[in-house]
C-alpha cells in the first residue's frame, strides 16, 4: 500500500510538472499572439482535473480572438461557474454572448462590470437598451448575395474604384510559400482584385505593384482619381518586423503617388509609431481628409478613428472624432460616402453583436450621434469592412456564414440607404425675395446645435442629419423676425434632392388700422386716411383702404419707445368725415393697432342722424339759469365746427332739451336761448347760418318717463334727469 501511494505521489508530482510547462507554453504562445495553438492548449489544461479560471478564460479569449465564439462561450460559461473574472474577462463574454445571441445573458454579466475602463459602453447600455425591433424593421430594404470571389479564408474591406473591387484575403500567399500568421494560423493578409461585371465579382486575382510584403497588408484606399493610395500594413521596415513593448506588432499607414504609369515609393503616414497602430485609412473627394483608426494617445478604447487635413502640405495632428463617434470599444474601418455620411464598424455601442456597422453624417464641428445601421448588414457576428458605392448599393464584410471566416458581400436597397442631405431656401416671406447671410442652427432632440451655418448668396444651405430622427430648424437674420420649424423624422427620406423653404418675416415697427361701418361693424373699402403730424402739420402719410378695410405703414426710422403724435382723418363718400388727434408710445415690435387707440367705426350720412354721438361728443353745460357759452362748452362745440367744415354737404339742427324740472314755459325758453346761443357759435367760427339752425325743446321730448307734470310724480334719480338734459345736432339736410 505504502508503494502504491508513493507511486501517485510520484505520478501527481509528474502530472503536475507536465502541467505547468504546458501552461508555459501556452502562457508565451498566447503572449506572442499565437491564439490558435494558444487555444488547443488552454482547452486541453481546461479539461484537467485541477483546472485553473484562468484556463477557461484564456481557451474563451483565443477563440474569441480567432473567430470561433461558440467554442468561446463554452469556455467562458465554465469560468463565468466560478469566481475570479476580471472586468476584461466579463466584457469578452459579454461580447461572445452578443455573437451568440444571448442578450439576456449578455445584459446580466454586464451588469457585473465595474471596471470605469468600460463607463462609457455600460452607461450606453444602460441608457439605450438594445431594441431587436428597431434595428429589424428596414430588413426588407436589402438582398443580400455573397461573392463568388470568397475563399475559406478570410476575405474582407472591399473598396471599388471603377471596375476593380479591391479586397483582402488570408487565402494562400503564393509568393512567400503559404507563410502562415499565428494568431488564427491563417495565412497572411494580402491585397487582391476583381473586376465588377454587373452584380458579380470575377476573375480575381492578387494585386501586386508594390502592395506585397512578407506580412499583413491592408485594408487600402485610393483618391478618387486613382492616382493616390493609401494602405495599412505591418510595421516591417528594412527587413525587420518590429513589436512594441508589449510584443505586439503594430500597423501603420503608408501612401504613394502615381506619377505617369509608375507609383512613386511608399511614404510612412507622419503620425505611424512603434507604440500604437494607425490603420484603415479613407480618404475624401479632394485627397485633403484623411480619416483612419488608431489606438494613439487619447483613445478612449481599444481604436478609435480620427481626422486629419492636409494642409500646406502637410498632415495636421490628428483630431479624436469623439463620442459621438467613438466609446470604449473598438472602433474600425471608416468609410467616407460623398465626403458627408462616415461608416464605420464598432463593438463599443449597442448593436447585435460583435462589430457592428454605424453611420454619421458632419454637423457644424462634429459628428452626429452614430446609428445602427441595422439588420441585415449587421447580424449577431462581425460585421464591417462596409463600401457605399451609391446610395442604395454597395458591399461589406461579415463571419456571419459559420463554415467559413469573413466573407465579402454585396447589398442591392429597394430605397435608399439613408438620406443625409437637407437643402434649406430661406426667403422673405411678404416678397419671396432670396436672404443671403441668413443664420440657421439645426437643433437636435437634446436642444443642442448639431449644425450651425450661414445661406450663401442665393439663400441656399445644405446640412446633415440623421434619418429616423426629429429636428427644429432655427432660422435668423437681422431685421426679421426668428423663425423655428420642425422637421419630422417621417419627412426626411422624403425630401432628398428638394429644396425647403424658410419664410422669414420682416421684424417690423409699422401702423395698422382698421375702418369699419359703424353700424354693422363690416370693413369699408375706399376710405381715404390723411396722417398728420402734429407737431409739423405737414401731411405724414396718405391710404387707400383695402377690401379688408385697413391700411398700414412700415417704419423705417423708429424704435421701441419712441411716440407718435398724429391727426387722422377719414373721409368717404356717404360717410361723415371724421379727423381725430391721437398720441401713441410705441411699446413693442410689429404693427401699432390704431384702432385700439381712436374710433375709427364711421357713420354713414343719413337725415336725423345724431352728429353728437358719431364723435362721442361729451356734455355741454350752462351756468345755472344762463345761456353764456362756457370755455368747456366751447370745446365741444368747436368739434362740431370742425365736423361741419369736413363735411360741407350737410345742414344740421342744434337742438337742447331740459328735463321736467322747473316750468315748461321757462324750460323752453332757456333751452331754446342756449340752442341759439350754441348755433350763433358755432356760425362766429365760420359755419355759414344757412347751414345751422338753434331750436330749444324744453321738456317736450323727454327720452324716459320723468315727468313733473300730472296727478302722479315720478321719483326720478338725477341720473335718469340727466338723460333728458342733452343736445342734439340732428342732420337736417344733405346736399348732393
Amino acid at each position: 500500500m505504502k508503494k502504491i501511494i508513493i507511486i501517485l505521489s510520484i505520478f501527481s508530482v509528474i502530472f503536475t510538472k507536465a502541467q505547468s510547462v504546458k501552461e508555459k507554453i501556452a502562457d508565451k504562445r498566447f503572449d506572442n499572439l499565437e491564439f490558435a495553438s494558444a487555444g488547443e492548449m488552454y482547452e486541453e489544461l481546461s479539461r484537467s482535473k485541477h483546472a485553473k479560471i484562468k484556463y477557461h478564460v484564456r481557451a474563451g479569449e483565443s477563440n474569441l480572438m480567432i473567430g470561433d465564439y461558440r467554442k468561446a462561450q463554452v469556455y467562458y460559461d465554465k469560468a463565468y461557474a466560478s469566481t475570479g473574472m476580471s472586468d476584461k474577462d466579463l466584457y469578452n463574454y459579454y461580447q461572445v454572448l452578443k455573437y451568440n445571441s444571448n442578450y439576456t445573458k449578455a445584459n446580466e454579466v454586464f451588469s457585473k462590470i465595474n471596471n470605469n475602463e468600460y463607463k462609457l459602453i455600460r452607461d450606453n447600455i444602460n441608457a439605450k437598451k438594445l431594441n431587436l425591433e428597431e434595428l429589424k424593421k428596414d430588413s426588407s430594404n436589402y438582398t443580400l448575395n455573397r461573392l463568388d470571389i470568397n475563399s475559406e479564408e478570410n476575405d474582407f474591406s472591399p473598396f471599388v474604384l471603377k471596375n476593380e473591387l479591391y479586397f483582402i484575403s488570408s487565402r494562400r500567399n503564393t509568393s512567400f510559400s503559404g507563410r502562415r500568421y499565428g494568431w488564427d494560423n491563417s495565412y497572411f493578409l494580402d491585397v487582391y482584385k476583381g473586376f465588377i461585371e454587373g452584380n458579380a465579382v470575377k476573375n480575381e486575382l492578387g494585386a501586386s505593384d508594390g502592395m506585397k510584403t512578407k506580412y499583413h497588408e491592408g485594408p487600402l484606399c485610393f483618391s478618387k482619381d486613382g492616382n493616390t493610395q493609401f494602405i495599412s500594413r505591418n510595421n516591417y521596415t528594412d527587413k525587420k518586423l518590429k513589436k512594441d513593448k508589449d510584443n505586439k506588432v503594430n500597423i501603420k499607414i503608408y501612401s504613394r503617388k502615381k506619377e505617369g504609369e509608375k507609383w512613386t515609393d511608399w511614404a510612412e503616414f507622419p503620425f505611424n509609431s512603434d507604440d500604437y497602430s494607425c490603420e484603415h485609412p479613407t480618404l475624401s473627394s479632394d485627397g485633403k481628409t484623411l480619416y483612419f483608426s488608431s489606438d494613439m494617445p487619447g483613445t478612449y478604447g481599444s481604436l478609435d478613428i480620427w481626422e486629419t487635413t492636409l494642409e500646406n502640405g502637410n498632415w495636421t495632428k490628428p483630431k479624436n472624432l469623439g463620442q459621438t463617434v467613438n466609446s470604449e470599444g473598438r472602433e474600425a474601418f471608416p468609410m467616407l460616402f460623398e465626403d458627408e455620411i462616415l461608416f464605420f464598424a464598432s463593438d463599443g455601442k449597442i448593436g447585435l453583436g460583435g462589430l457592428d456597422v454605424y453611420y454619421t453624417v458632419t454637423g457644424s464641428d462634429d459628428f452626429f450621434e452614430a446609428q445602427n445601421l441595422g439588420y441585415p448588414i449587421n447580424s449577431p457576428y462581425d460585421d464591417f469592412g462596409f463600401f457605399a458605392t451609391t446610395s442604395s448599393t454597395g458591399y461589406f464584410s461579415t463571419n456571419r456564414n459559420k463554415d467559413t471566416k469573413d466573407d465579402i458581400y454585396g447589398f442591392v436597397c429597394k430605397r435608399p440607404i439613408i438620406s443625409a442631405s437637407i437643402d434649406l431656401l430661406v426667403l422673405d416671406k411678404e416678397s419671396k425675395e432670396v436672404l443671403a447671410n441668413a443664420n440657421v442652427a439645426l437643433i437636435d432632440e437634446t436642444g443642442k446645435p448639431a449644425y450651425q451655418g450661414t445661406t450663401n448668396e442665393k439663400g441656399e444651405i445644405k446640412f446633415n442629419v440623421i434619418p429616423g430622427k426629429g429636428y427644429k430648424i432655427k432660422s435668423t437674420k437681422d431685421g426679421f423676425k426668428e423663425n423655428v420649424g420642425v422637421l419630422k423624422e417621417e419627412d426626411i427620406a422624403s425630401m432628398a434632392g428638394k429644396k425647403k423653404e424658410v419664410l422669414l418675416e420682416k421684424k417690423i415697427i409699422g401702423l395698422l388700422g382698421l375702418i369699419a361701418d359703424a353700424d354693422d361693424l363690416s370693413p369699408i373699402e375706399g376710405v381715404k386716411v390723411t396722417i398728420t403730424d402734429a407737431f409739423t402739420k405737414q401731411v405724414f402719410m396718405s391710404f387707400t383702404t383695402n377690401k379688408e378695410g385697413d391700411f398700414r405703414h412700415i417704419y423705417k426710422d423708429k424704435k421701441v419707445g419712441d411716440d407718435l403724435s398724429y391727426i387722422i382723418k377719414m373721409e368717404k363718400e356717404g360717410y361723415i368725415t371724421k379727423i381725430q388727434p391721437v398720441d401713441i408710445t410705441i411699446k413693442k415690435e410689429g404693427y401699432v393697432l390704431l384702432h385700439d387707440y381712436l374710433n375709427t367705426k364711421m357713420y354713414k350720412i343719413k337725415l336725423g342722424a345724431d352728429l353728437g354721438k358719431m364723435i362721442d361728443l361729451r356734455p355741454i353745460y350752462f351756468d345755472l339759469g344762463k345761456f353764456a357759452i362756457r370755455p368747456d362748452a366751447a370745446i365741444e362745440l368747436n368739434k362740431i365746427v370742425d365736423l361741419m367744415k369736413q363735411n360741407p354737404n350737410i345742414n344740421i339742427e342744434l337742438g337742447s332739451h331740459t328735463d321736467c324740472r322747473g316750468s315748461a314755459a321757462s324750460n323752453l325758453s332757456l333751452s331754446d336761448k342756449r340752442a341759439k346761443s350754441s348755433a350763433a357759435y358755432i356760425v362766429s367760427k365760420g359755419i355759414p347760418k344757412t347751414r345751422i339752425a338753434g331750436k330749444g325743446y324744453g321738456e317736450t321730448k323727454l327720452v324716459n318717463d320723468c315727468k313733473c307734470e300730472g296727478p302722479v310724480k315720478p321719483t326720478c334719480g338725477e341720473d335718469v334727469h340727466a338723460q333728458n338734459r342733452r343736445t342734439e345736432f340732428k342732420i337736417t339736410k344733405i346736399k348732393p
